[in-house]
């Protein structure tokens, strides 16, 4: 019986489903969502192939119906085993022109990017040819007032000090050595600000602390003084018997000058 009734599938409709298959062919090259929209066409075409040769005559006429609907209106079925038939409309473009090559030259993204690079290595450059430079005229303005230190012209050294610190500001020997100019001209106040400033560079550097700590002796503000010593002791502690050393000078010193300071008095 069931033979009887496979008999009856008709040659017209088995090579209509070969036909649909005949027709998804080809023989160009394809790209991987033609490739992909091919089998799943294959596959749904093999759905029809089933109906079409199954016992059941409402199958068979369901398979007769997909067949000729996609034979002539060229749209996808889904077709599920529940019976139920969905349609998408086929939506593949095959482009019939190859397309250009890609030229990454014309990719706007990537121009732009490269623009941005270029800018941020060019801006690099000069920064560094300007620091350069600025260095040069700090070192230069340096010398000129080291000569003026060792010949006692604090006035003219710290001028020159100052002029080379508005070129160079990372400079720990600058801030120091104006400091120095400024507490020999009795500027305590100044002095200790600038050494503030070369701590900021470098937070144990002994001249800086050592020479805070004798400013501080100068303004009378031993607690300061101590503090600055004990800093100095604490941040570099191979130094030690050097540093007990300068605190033996700073005493005696600070001696001598109350002595004379009395006699004056008198």
């Amino acid at each position: 019986m069931n033979m009887d009734i496979k008999n009856k599938v008709s040659c017209d409709e088995v090579e209509q489903a070969r036909h649909i298959i005949n027709n998804l062919n080809s023989d160009r090259n394809i790209t991987e969502e033609e490739f992909q929209n091919f089998m799943h066409r294959v596959t749904e075409v093999e759905k029809i192939v089933k109906k079409l040769a199954s016992s059941d005559q409402k199958e068979q006429e369901c398979g007769k119906k997909l067949a000729d609907e996609i034979l002539e209106k060229g749209v996808q079925k889904e077709i599920y085993e529940d019976g139920e038939v969905k349609i998408k409309t086929d939506r593949s473009v095959i482009n019939k022109y190859p397309s250009k090559k890609y030229d990454s030259s014309n990719d706007p993204n990537k121009m732009s990017r490269e623009m941005f690079m270029k800018s941020v290595e060019d801006d690099a450059k000069k920064r560094a040819e300007d620091r350069k430079i600025r260095n040069e005229r700090a070192e230069t303005l340096k010398r000129i007032a080291n000569g003026a230190f060792k010949e006692a012209d604090y006035e003219k050294a710290v001028t020159y000090y100052s002029k080379a610190l508005e070129q160079r500001k990372d400079s720990s020997v600058l801030w120091n050595n104006r400091a120095l100019s400024y507490t020999h001209l009795g500027l305590f106040e100044k002095a200790l600000h600038d050494y503030e400033w070369a701590l900021k560079l470098n937070d144990s550097n002994l001249k800086a602390l050592l020479n805070s700590a004798k400013c501080y002796m100068h303004l009378r503000n031993r607690e300061k003084s101590k503090e600055y010593i004990q800093m100095a002791k604490e941040r570099n502690p191979h130094f030690n018997k050097f540093i007990d050393g300068m605190v033996e000078y700073f005493k005696t010193f600070l001696r001598e000058r109350e002595i004379l300071h009395i006699a004056f008095m008198q």
